[in-house]
């Protein structure tokens, strides 16, 4: 069996690391994909031992881990990252406004198609008319998020063989 190599996983990495800079990734979700791959692979690579290891490591600890592998000014792709989002508002672990503020800081932080970036800057601003009492109701707002995120819900850190597969998808119904 082939081990993995963080080189070949690059925009995984920049994903897993853009993840918990905006706080849709914990670190111990990033920790217990460390110990699937050392538990898979014959000769896990030290950068996942050393990621896995001390899970006394702090958020920032575990994202200066990746700086030698991400370059910052490679574009992140969206897409994996609403599926993370989607993730973790379904979970009930985000409210509606702290998931609108968090797709609306994603757009400058990866890349979007323009459908989709029109899509975020629409919703961030009906967001701040329905709670402002101008316009529409948050309850309009909530589901046109959800129904937005739920198309990108099959995205994880764990099957990034299927990103490919799943933009495609993703393009042709969005």
């Amino acid at each position: 069996m082939q081990s993995t190599n963080p080189k070949d996983i690059l925009i995984l990495l920049q994903v897993i690391s853009t993840g918990l800079t905006n706080g849709i990734l914990a670190k111990e979700e990033v920790i217990d994909w460390a110990d699937k791959i050392i538990t898979k692979d014959e000769q896990p690579d030290i950068f996942f031992i050393d990621l896995a290891l001390p899970s006394s490591k702090s958020k920032i600890e575990i994202i200066n881990h990746f700086t030698d592998y991400i370059n910052p000014e490679n574009p992140v792709p969206g897409k994996p990252l609403l599926g993370l989002l989607y993730k973790k508002y379904h979970a009930g672990e985000l409210n509606l406004e702290r998931t609108v503020r968090i797709l609306y800081q994603l757009n400058f932080n990866a890349l979007f198609t323009s459908r989709e970036e029109n899509f975020i800057y629409s919703i961030d601003d009906e967001y701040d008319l329905a709670r402002n009492n101008i316009y529409g109701s948050l309850e309009d707002v909530k589901r046109e998020t959800e129904n937005f995120l739920a198309l990108y819900k099959d995205y994880s850190i764990y099957n990034f063989e299927q990103w490919q597969m799943l933009d495609k998808e993703i393009d042709e119904r969005f």
